[in-house]
């Protein structure tokens, strides 16, 4: 993708009919090393690579763990963590609620993000964490750097696997987004755009080879690389496509026509995003959730031990449990967030397979969020009753 921006940036004088599309880039590139040692040596040789061989394009090259310094969050250094209350699993309620602690924690940015991804259980949540800090770091540099378009090198072969793999995840809602073309909605200064979408993995391959540009590439690397099928849904998606697209040929172009296909819903609100992916969600996910879900129900034995024993019956005139402390449990309970409330479904359902210490670890663009958003709803809560609305005006 690199070497067809810089064929669009530059027309020779006996291009007449070339157009000068692009009048400037740079290029970012996120340094995975730290999660991967195998990749400990192909940044350094791709930075310079890139700026021997296209000079005309800025390159800027970041660390994966810099996510937790204060220049990629909103409002600098955030000195507040997330701590769960309910043990770093769902409660019966389908609610997990957490508190903004003050952070204490005197770790490097290095042993924050392999803390983080070491103590998160299924390879699947941690392959959409890893792409979705990412992306939040490119969103935040391209804005850092006045850029009006972020172009993402996702191939016909990817956008299909991203697709099938996203619509499974619980992603549908956003999926329109998530792969689509030319995304100019999810950020109101920024539009994604996806210049490759029509090229198969295979002829991107066949170009490298005939542009002699093989000795840059970066072969890409992630938890599921020479893993078995099974290993994450993304990788078992992509063992799924490839292996029919090896019999049917139109496989993947066919899948690649439903994308151009899809579009977001029309009640869509783009000032809801969720905290970690920061795409648009929809509301009261957790009363869907409650339908769709079946749950353990108590004995009847164990719920009449619990009633006789006081946990259940908050009836007392104290106001609280087992009639006591009422006002205490109250405020703590107004202290909780339950987190969910800031997610969209498929961060819901991978949150399950966070351990108390990952949910301590995460980001500062997420705990910002959460935090910010969570106490934007609590004011609003106290003050609602005295907002005058539009149609309060109509009926008067």
């Amino acid at each position: 993708m690199v070497n067809l921006t810089k064929n669009f940036m530059h027309v020779g004088p006996t291009e007449l009919k070339k157009i000068q599309l692009i009048p400037e880039a740079i290029i970012c590139h996120i340094d995975e090393s730290t999660l991967f040692d195998s990749t400990a040596n192909s940044s350094e040789k791709l930075a310079r690579d890139l700026k021997q061989n296209y000079p005309q394009c800025e390159y800027f090259g970041h660390r994966l763990e810099e996510v937790f310094g204060p220049e990629f969050t909103r409002n600098g250094a955030v000195d507040k963590i997330l701590r769960s209350t309910s043990g770093g699993v769902e409660n019966t309620d389908y609610e997990h609620y957490m508190k903004c602690v003050q952070s204490n924690s005197q770790k490097s940015q290095t042993e924050q993000l392999k803390q983080l991804f070491n103590s998160i259980k299924k390879t699947t949540a941690k392959e959409d964490l890893l792409w979705n800090i990412k992306m939040e770091m490119l969103v935040t540099v391209a804005r850092r750097e006045g850029c009006a378009y972020i172009f993402i090198a996702d191939s016909a072969t990817r956008q299909a696997i991203k697709m099938i793999a996203m619509t499974s995840k619980g992603r549908g809602y956003s999926v329109p987004l998530d792969v689509g073309v030319d995304n100019n909605q999810s950020f109101k200064d920024l539009s994604i755009m996806r210049p490759m979408k029509d090229i198969l993995s295979k002829e991107i391959g066949f170009y490298n080879h005939f542009s002699n540009i093989t000795g840059f590439e970066t072969l890409p690397y992630n938890y599921s690389t020479m893993m078995p099928a099974k290993t994450s849904i993304d990788r078992l998606t992509e063992e799924f496509i490839v292996s029919i697209e090896r019999e049917f040929p139109s496989t993947v172009s066919t899948i690649c026509r439903t994308v151009l296909k899809l579009t977001p819903s029309a009640n869509i609100n783009f000032t809801k995003t969720c905290a970690i992916c920061l795409m648009p969600f929809e509301a009261d996910i957790g009363e869907w959730r409650k339908h769709i879900t079946v749950t353990d129900v108590l004995d009847a034995d164990e719920s009449m031990t619990k009633s006789k024993e006081g946990c259940g019956d908050c009836s007392s005139p104290a106001g609280g449990c087992c009639g006591g402390g009422g006002d205490d449990e109250g405020s703590k309970k107004e202290l909780q967030i339950d987190v969910n409330k800031f997610l969209c479904y498929s961060c819901q359902v991978n949150i399950k397979d966070y351990s108390e210490i990952s949910i301590e670890s995460l980001p500062p663009y997420v705990t910002e969020a959460v935090c910010d958003q969570s106490r934007d709803n609590r004011l609003l809560s106290q003050i609602k009753d005295f907002l005058i609305e539009d149609s309060d005006d109509d009926e008067k």
